[in-house]
């Protein structure tokens, strides 16, 4: 290239336009502040609004039975439970035993966080903005009329409709029939009235509005008990029933899935008659203290020491309990009733959670108790039972998770038992057969004391003290792995045990000694008060039928 054509491309480059003309081509001082504080600004305002929190709002009707003017209902967002960690692990691990833990069973919006709420116009008309996107519980609530949940709604960006909402979510299936159902049979004049002596509501003189329709929730009014039940009476779906004074079941009582039973402090309800409280899953019955029903979801939570006494099944009574949720009582559910059978029902946050007495036989299965931490009572407690048998049930965090006491016989399989203070307590010229048992992390897998008799095979222990007694055990193909002992013998009977057979996690003899105590391990004097552990043979490796099974 020669050297003209070099000067002209040099002359017509931007470099050198800006060397030979400083003063036009570099911006000015103004200019470049204005870049200097505008382009930060413009970059600020662009992560905001990519960081920001989305945002919905959530608009629908709920409607109070009975009433023209449907203003004055609270509506609540609340977070969704946190689900506890071990029981969803075994119902995951163990899906036939106990139950299915989800947010129906766990959600109670008196122990709850709350996001924001809303109240309703006089059509029954709400919108709650500015919710952050997620997924919650959504409370409906009224004076005089009680709540309803609404499980796992999930709140997206922009509007969003209760109706369609609910709809998504499994756990509401049963509200959105139950509008329909509701709907169609006030329309057609079969919707079901009380039996006598508790009054309809539905029968007191007040037209359906024409909302009904429209209503995503109907919430119905409050019936107070106060008066003993003579005649046949039913509890209605979704209705809440106020126990105001002890009650007497003379006749027949059904409870219907989804009523809500709250009872007083310190009051029971006794059933001579027939009583049939069969909930539906996912659309239990709730027995719970009537505590805390603030229609403004105040915060303030429930007294901790008012509790409800207790729900008694007399001898020569009938009786079907399914699918019930009973907490904050004294004692659950209480039977007397010969050959009664218990299935797939929750005990929490009580003194005693089920409790069978003086009866030939009793039968449970498929029942989850927890926080249970009286200890004269237990999550499951049979007392002078001649016949018991207890199987496929989830008990966790107790202070006593199964107990059996004086003259009772009992056969314990495939329970999950946790997280308690003695898992298995039994006394008193009893005699069981405890087998395929996951029982973790307790103080005292098994105790046995007071001239009673188990045979303990095929099960999983872990704990402080496996198994503890002063009686005669029969003791053998377990897997037991503990932090202290594995056999740990009381003052008492001077017995042999044969306990051949199990596995330690060791097979060091020594080892295996050394987490025995018995009469070697006392002074001669005592010796003759300490059974004697017989272990050998043991076993080289973990037994592989030790634990739950799969059905």
């Amino acid at each position: 290239m020669n050297s003209k054509k070099k000067s002209e491309i040099n002359k017509s480059s931007p470099i050198s336009r800006l060397t030979s003309h400083p003063s036009s081509h570099f911006p000015s001082p103004f200019s470049l502040l204005t870049a200097i504080i505008f382009i930060p600004l413009c970059i600020l305002i662009i992560n905001s609004c990519t960081t920001a929190p989305q945002t919905g709002a959530l608009m629908g009707t709920v409607n109070l039975d009975g009433e023209s003017d449907h203003s004055g209902i609270t509506l609540g967002i609340y977070e969704i439970v946190t689900l506890d960690t071990t029981i969803t692990r075994i119902n995951n691990q163990y899906p036939h035993i106990g139950i299915k833990i989800s947010q129906h069973t766990e959600f109670d919006h008196r122990f709850g966080t709350l996001i924001k709420t809303g109240e309703t116009d006089a059509s029954g008309y709400f919108q709650i903005t500015d919710i952050p996107t997620g997924v919650y519980n959504v409370v409906a609530i009224k004076d005089g009329f009680g709540f309803r949940y609404v499980y796992e709604i999930s709140i997206s960006d922009g509007d969003n409709s209760l109706s369609d909402v609910m709809k998504q979510s499994p756990f509401n299936h049963y509200i959105v029939d139950d509008e329909r159902n509701f709907v169609s049979e006030k329309r057609n004049g079969k919707r079901e009235k009380f039996f006598s002596p508790l009054p309809s509501p539905i029968s007191q003189g007040e037209k359906t509005p024409k909302t009904y329709g429209s209503a995503d929730i109907t919430l119905f009014p409050a019936t107070h008990i106060t008066s003993d039940i003579t005649s046949p009476t039913t509890f209605l779906s979704h209705h809440h029933y106020i126990i105001e004074q002890d009650i007497i079941v003379d006749d027949e009582l059904t409870i219907q899935p989804g009523a809500v039973v709250r009872l007083n402090q310190g009051k029971e309800i006794t059933s001579y008659g027939t009583f049939n409280a069969v909930g539906e899953y996912e659309n239990f019955i709730w027995f719970t203290k009537n505590d805390g029903f603030s229609e403004n979801l105040s915060s303030t939570e429930p007294d901790s020491n008012y509790i409800w006494d207790i729900v008694t099944l007399e001898p020569y009574s009938q009786a079907q309990v399914q699918w019930c949720k009973f907490d904050w009582a004294n004692v659950g559910l209480h039977n007397y009733i010969n050959g009664f059978e218990i299935f797939d029902c929750i005990f929490r946050e009580s003194q005693c959670g089920f409790k069978a007495e003086s009866v030939d036989s009793t039968f449970c299965s498929n029942l989850l108790c927890g926080e249970i931490y009286n200890a004269e009572q237990a999550g499951i407690y049979f007392l002078t039972i001649a016949n018991g048998l207890i199987e496929r049930n989830i008990v966790n965090d107790c202070e006593n998770g199964i107990k059996i006491k004086n003259n009772s016989n009992s056969g314990i399989s495939n329970n999950y038992i946790g997280n308690c203070y003695i898992g298995i307590n039994i006394s008193y010229y009893c005699e069981s057969q405890i087998f395929q048992n996951n029982i973790e992390s307790c103080s005292e897998c098994l105790k046995i004391i007071g001239q009673s008799y188990s045979e303990i095979t095929k099960n999983f222990f872990s704990g402080n003290i496996c198994i503890g007694f002063n009686t005669q055990i029969y003791s053998q193909y377990n897997n037991l792995k503990s932090e202290i002992f594995q056999f740990y013998t009381y003052y008492g009977e001077g017995k042999s045990n044969s306990c051949q057979n199990n596995y330690y996690y060791t097979t060091d003899s020594s080892e295996i000694e050394e987490s025995i105590f018995d009469k070697n391990d006392v002074e001669p004097n005592q010796q003759p008060f300490y059974g004697i552990v017989d272990y050998k043979p043991f076993l080289k490796e973990e037994y592989q039928y030790c634990g739950i099974q799969q059905e």
